[in-house]
């Protein structure tokens, strides 16, 4: 644990382990100061992250691509009927 003191202008320095780096700062009902390291998101794709089965979802497609399991790709060139081909 270390002691800190919050300068004239409310702020504290973290040293230089954290320079730069974005944190969360969480003020506790009973006034605890919770920093927690972060790293932003950007706006578009927030979603996936407030969607547990959507993130589930990519979060296993990409271990199967790891694996180097990937799925059978279809036939383009041409094992369908006449009638599609143009």
């Amino acid at each position: 644990m270390t002691t800190k003191t919050v300068d004239g202008r409310g702020r504290i320095t973290l040293g230089p382990r954290y320079a730069n780096r974005l944190v969360i700062v969480r003020e506790h009902e009973d006034g605890v100061l919770e920093i927690v390291p972060a790293e932003a998101v950007p706006a578009r794709e927030a979603w996936l992250y407030k969607d547990a089965k959507a993130l589930e979802a990519v979060r296993g497609g990409l271990e199967e691509a790891r694996a180097g399991r990937f799925a059978e790709a279809p036939d383009l060139e041409g094992s369908g009927d006449d009638e599609n081909k143009r």
